[in-house]
């Protein structure tokens, strides 16, 4: 099975799966504390990743992303969910309230499916953060398209 991503060409045997991660961060806001002190800011994040289907569509994917979150975070809470679409095709989305290190965050993730193979994309932020670059992470991802 040929792979590729960007200029890279790679083949793989079949039934091999791509668990290829790109991952893209904003730069670090940094506020000066009462202290004088610099102070880094929690910041945005997009990842892009690949997954088998194993015949699900985006919803059910999506569905699945969500079980291993709570696997990792038993409190996490989806916030929306709906139908998600980009220059790739149509797809769904989900936001997610959950904590990592004890940091509450929020991801936006998309699922798209092409064949057999769906690629997930997720923006996260800080809570606190993400109603100010949320219409801009979503905008991120309806970018994704295919040279």
């Amino acid at each position: 099975m040929e792979v590729q991503h960007g200029g890279l060409i790679i083949d793989v045997p079949e039934g091999w799966s791509d668990q290829s991660t790109l991952l893209f961060v904003a730069p670090r806001d940094s506020q000066t504390a009462a202290t004088v002190a610099k102070v880094a800011v929690p910041t945005e994040a997009v990842a892009v990743r690949f997954r088998g289907t194993d015949g699900l569509d985006a919803v059910a994917v999506l569905a699945e992303e969500l079980s291993g979150v709570r696997a990792a975070d038993p409190d996490a809470v989806e916030l929306e969910a709906g139908p998600f679409s980009c220059p790739l095709g149509a797809g769904a989305f989900r936001v997610v309230r959950l904590r990592v290190s004890q940091a509450p965050l929020v991801q936006l993730t998309a699922a798209v499916v092409l064949g057999p193979v769906c690629i997930l994309a997720t923006a996260s932020a800080a809570e606190a953060r993400f109603p100010r670059v949320r219409d801009e992470l979503l905008r991120v991802l309806q970018s994704m398209r295919f040279s």
